[in-house]
């Protein structure tokens, strides 16, 4: 590098001496294209022009005014100190705290990825411990939703007990797996007319879905004779345009949106030290409406579920509607079961077994009733694997 700055400070001496552009290139052994670009440079710049330009990135980082720092801090404390009733049920992350920002007005607005950075430069996060991906052995067999209202994950939290109370209560919680909308319930058991009673307020309220998630539970789905004439739950899901999906027992990560929204509420919520079944509404109505009036979504562009709701056309049965709990006619629809294959080869749906061979052992199929035709199929990523005969008494 110093012979070539010495070959570009000789040339630009020769041309000032009065010497001809030839007489110039031929002694330091350049070409006329590369002295007339550095004799411009000299022009521009003067000696210092002959130095090579830094190739380092010429964007400056423009530092955040201390003021709007403060904003920020200051938000993050107050969400997270839940020392009211308004935010005892907030988030505290960036997308939050960006979201305020912008319903006060502030200009510029600050991206999350900076407001992250400032919250880390105060020791004010706990970032997750990145893993490594799991290998998927196959495609998910359970329902996906691209708008809202297309499934909704209903599970239930408890036994819960009430301070200076024996009785034991149920909480029933249902959340749109797409906008993050939820829908909680107090019930005093486990009892069928109970879960049909939640599932008609949640329709009131949310509207009804196109499918409901289920845990695969005798309280919901029957076992035994019920395999053949299906349980009133489901049976009110079919008459109401409603598919149902029941998942394999003892596997909640089906249920991943509403799992983890149940292990996320239940530590602020158990804090309240509710005496009366009454505070426990009150507070599951106060837990209701933070989530679905104040929680942002970043994946939904910063919206609140009530927000992203706001102007669609949701099928919401009417709020003096009664909910039957009585056995209802079997209507035509689809029930659909994920399950996995034994190492026998066969399936379980409800209580009868099926076999679709050995070689599927270990992976999950997705086993569809359809009660209109009367039929059973086994699904395999997405393929027909197998169909059965299924009548069902409708009685």
């Amino acid at each position: 590098m110093s012979d070539e700055l010495a070959a570009r400070h000789r040339a630009i001496t020769l041309r000032l001496a009065g010497r001809p552009v030839k007489a110039v290139c031929a002694p330091v052994g350049r070409s006329e294209v590369w002295f007339r670009k550095w004799w411009r440079r000299y022009l521009e710049a003067g000696p210092d022009g002959l130095s090579d330009l830094t190739r380092a990135n010429h964007h400056l980082t423009l530092r955040l005014p201390p003021e709007l720092e403060r904003t920020i801090l200051t938000i993050r404390r107050r969400l997270q100190a839940h020392a009211t009733p308004a935010t005892r049920y907030s988030l505290i992350g960036a997308a939050t705290i960006r979201a305020e920002l912008q319903r006060l007005g502030l200009r510029p607005l600050p991206c999350e990825r900076t407001i992250k950075r400032v919250l880390q430069r105060h020791g004010l996060t706990a970032p997750r411990v990145r893993l490594a991906p799991l290998l998927p052995r196959q495609e998910s067999p359970g329902p996906q939703a691209r708008a809202s209202n297309q499934l909704h994950e209903v599970d239930l939290v408890g036994p819960i007990s009430l301070k200076g109370s024996g009785h034991r209560y149920y909480i029933w919680g249902c959340k749109d797996t797409f906008d993050g909308a939820v829908c909680l319930r107090l019930a005093g058991s486990r009892r069928m007319d109970e879960v049909l009673g939640v599932l008609g307020e949640c329709w009131k309220d949310r509207g009804r879905p196109e499918q409901v998630q289920l845990d695969t539970a005798r309280k919901l789905a029957g076992w035994g004779p019920p395999a053949r004439t299906l349980s009133r739950v489901i049976r009110l899901c079919l008459r109401f345009g409603v598919s149902p999906v029941l998942l394999p027992e003892g596997e909640p990560q089906f249920h991943g949106s509403v799992e983890h929204f149940n292990g996320w509420f239940q530590e602020p919520l158990l804090q309240r030290r509710c005496r009366r079944p009454g505070d426990l509404r009150r507070e599951l109505a106060r837990l209701q409406e933070a989530v679905n009036t104040q929680h942002v979504h970043p994946r939904r562009g910063g919206k609140t579920p009530a927000r992203h709701r706001r102007g669609l056309r949701l099928q919401k049965l009417p709020a003096s509607f009664v909910v039957p709990t009585g056995r209802l006619p079997l209507a035509a629809g689809r029930v659909t079961f994920i399950r996995r294959v034994s190492a026998a080869g066969t399936v379980t749906l409800l209580s009868p077994s099926f076999r679709v061979g050995k070689r599927h052992r270990g992976l999950y199929l997705r086993l569809v009733v359809d009660t209109g035709r009367g039929t059973l199929t086994a699904y395999l990523n997405g393929r027909v694997l197998k169909r059965w005969p299924y009548k069902l008494r409708n009685d």
